[in-house]
């Protein structure tokens, strides 16, 4: 195989530094990080802060950081483990750290961009990618664009996929201000910033977010040039639908279940979407566990990087499929399969793991999860009358997907198959929030990331 262009140039640290990288793993402390040294980059033009361990090893080993005054230190406590075995490669992402700051758009798609060249200008060797939080949404972002490049992925606690709109119900605490001062102290410090940057909040700028990100000016004005803004609202703005199908390396999901940054929802939505995919749910942690409790996490991360990929299992077949019916009941869940499934004045309803052929919802709350609703060329596959109903991963095969009447729907991780209208409007006004989904129709694929208001007539 030719050697791989050198796209970044590299300055060395003093020969005695380089020596050090001759040590065994095993040497390597927490705080000692054999070679740290700056890069030139070109997506962003300036200079990056890396840190590099275990180099002699054959496997390479990217640790992508999220948003935070940590940036790579974010790994320092992993690394005797992961040195040992890795070349551990480090970077502080652009706009973070040490590495160079300044007005920029700091987009998943432009890091992505910024891996690719670092990459390249590494030692040609396996490549695994790890990200966490706004760093699981740039690997996520280069496994679809530059997949064949990696031997495997893994996401922790990722931001992202849900429409600004969806993420805003998880920080309804932290309100944005676009004015001085900006995120509090207090804010940044505990939550990396992210999660007062994630608000619906955004939606009353004055302009549209994505004309803000586009020019220098307005980035000045409205995000004061700040990288840690800029990310954020970037990330947001992301829409993600069309490029989870194209993420075919195998991927490994260590999601904390405490984790008010980055929802559960979000990893339920992968662990549906992607084809190769295992998701690891710690109970006790919260949004960093690697930061929480560093000795609970490593066996995650170890067996995350170690055990070998399995394709997900379908539903088993039902011998029978039954008819169900929730009447005037709350808490009630629902699982398997059903031929008809009727739910009337219900709270707190759960369907997971089920697939149900006609489904109808009126006056209730209903949650789904990673599901699949059928219906048929004259039959939706759901029905909803005065209802609200949140949907995290599933497969709806109809014609006409969801009939909306009075309600309210909030779908993530949604593929419409088949489908000529995937949400149709009857009656008395509705609204609709679609993030990462997506819908199929004679061959062609198209993006649903959107917040719609639906009325009688109106489809998608």
């Amino acid at each position: 195989m030719c050697c791989r262009r050198k796209i970044l140039r590299v300055t060395y640290l003093p020969l005695f530094v380089f020596c050090l990288l001759l040590l065994p793993g095993s040497l390597v402390t927490a705080s000692d990080w054999p070679v740290e040294r700056m890069v030139s980059e070109p997506v962003f033009g300036g200079q990056v802060f890396l840190r590099e361990a275990g180099v002699s090893n054959p496997q390479l080993l990217l640790l992508i950081h999220g948003i935070g005054n940590n940036a790579g230190n974010l790994w320092d406590e992993l690394l005797p483990v992961l040195a040992q075995k890795y070349h551990v490669v480090a970077p502080d992402l652009p706009g973070f750290g040490r590495s160079d700051k300044d007005n920029h758009l700091y987009s998943p798609a432009a890091y992505a961009e910024f891996l690719d060249g670092l990459i390249k200008g590494l030692p040609e060797k396996p490549v695994i990618l790890v990200g966490h939080s706004l760093g699981g949404a740039v690997a996520l972002m280069y496994a679809a664009r530059y997949g064949p490049a990696l031997d495997r992925l893994v996401l922790i606690d990722s931001v992202g996929l849900l429409h600004r709109l969806a993420v805003s119900q998880n920080f309804a605490r932290q309100l944005l201000q676009f004015d001085a001062p900006f995120t509090p102290s207090t804010v940044e410090n505990s939550l990396g910033s992210i999660a007062g940057l994630l608000l619906e909040k955004t939606s009353h700028l004055p302009l549209d977010p994505s004309l803000i990100l586009s020019f220098p000016l307005l980035r000045e004005k409205f995000l004061a040039a700040d990288p840690t803004r800029i990310a954020a609202l970037a990330l947001v703005e992301t829409d993600y639908s069309l490029l989870l199908a194209r993420v075919l390396t195998p991927t490994w999901l260590i999601w904390g279940a405490k984790d008010e940054i980055a929802s559960l929802r979000i990893a339920k939505v992968l662990d549906w979407t992607l084809p190769q995919v295992k998701l690891t749910i710690l109970p006790e942690q919260g949004h960093s566990p690697m930061l929480d409790d560093v000795e609970n996490f490593k066996p995650a991360l170890w067996q995350a990087l170690q055990e070998s990929p399995m394709d997900k299992n379908p539903l088993p077949v039902a011998a029978k499929a039954k008819q169900g019916r929730c009447d005037q009941e709350n808490g009630k869940i629902f699982s398997g399969y059903y031929s008809s499934l009727r739910i009337g004045n219900c709270r707190g309803v759960l369907l997971r793991n089920a697939v149900v052929a006609d489904l109808e919802i009126v006056d209730s709350q209903v949650m789904i999860e990673t599901s699949t609703l059928q219906g048929s060329s004259h039959q939706p596959a759901l029905s909803l009358l005065r209802s609200n109903v949140v949907i995290s991963g599933a497969d709806i095969i109809a014609e006409t997907g969801v009939i909306l009447n009075q309600s309210r729907i909030d779908l993530a991780g949604v593929r419409f198959i088949g489908t000529r209208n995937a949400v149709k409007g009857e009656g008395n006004p509705s609204s609709v929030l679609c993030s990462s989904s997506v819908k199929s129709f004679n061959g062609v694929v198209e993006a649903l990331h959107l917040s719609r208001s639906i009325q009688d007539g109106d489809s998608l």
